[in-house]
């Protein structure tokens, strides 16, 4: 385990000590992973993802590829990864408690912890020493069973994963503007994930339609 003062710079670590000269990493992510790449002279090969998350293309085996733990409900997409490359990495930025799995993993402690900044990278399957609080699991469970059957993202995730969020897919934007509306009333903080994309982009319903509810 390599600690960090920030997730993008595990990522830097990575694309210099393994001389990684292209990597493909998806259109739905935040702009700061996308910039240390582009910093570090990889070149990028975009892709895309599906309604449940996943890369809507294959890859060749033996390409690097990043791949984020959305909101930290991408376990059993992120299994199926592993086992065809071996090039893998996860961004666990947004599952800080998670297995590492794949080639390289890091993740975020900010994100999780009251901290001003903090990352991890595994190489490899090491074991995560960190704790996860059963509240935060507990807190995602209610929601879910309070959202479930209006939320157009289908969450299934196993027993021991501590999501970053509760990730609610709205059926139009004027309903994810309202619930945002209503949650920021009552005190909650909410942002939107990532920038804005294309309409024609099959992520722009991520973008403008999903509202990420603390569950802190």
């Amino acid at each position: 385990m390599l600690k960090f003062d920030h997730a993008r710079n595990a990522l830097r670590y990575l694309l210099k000590e393994y001389k990684i000269k292209e990597i493909y990493i998806p259109y739905y992510l935040c702009d700061v992973i996308r910039h240390t790449v582009f910093e570090e002279n990889t070149k990028i090969l975009f892709y895309h993802i599906d309604d449940n998350l996943f890369p809507a293309a294959k890859f060749p085996k033996e390409s690097y590829i990043l791949y984020p733990n959305y909101f930290g409900i991408c376990d059993w997409n992120i299994d199926k990864l592993v086992k065809t490359y071996p090039g893998i990495i996860i961004d666990n930025a947004h599952a800080f408690y998670a297995k590492p799995k794949g080639f390289a993993s890091f993740n975020s402690s900010k994100k999780f912890l009251p901290v001003k900044d903090g990352a991890y990278l595994w190489i490899g399957r090491e074991e995560n020493p960190f704790k996860p609080p059963v509240n935060r699991r507990k807190i995602f469970d209610l929601y879910n069973k309070k959202f479930s059957k209006t939320n157009n993202l289908k969450i299934d995730i196993p027993k021991e994963a501590v999501p970053f969020c509760y990730p609610y897919l709205a059926e139009s934007i004027e309903e994810a503007d309202n619930l945002a509306f209503n949650l920021i009333k009552k005190g909650l903080k909410i942002y939107r994930y990532w920038n804005n994309l294309p309409q024609n982009y099959n992520e722009y319903k991520f973008y403008s339609r999903l509202v990420p509810i603390p569950l802190d």
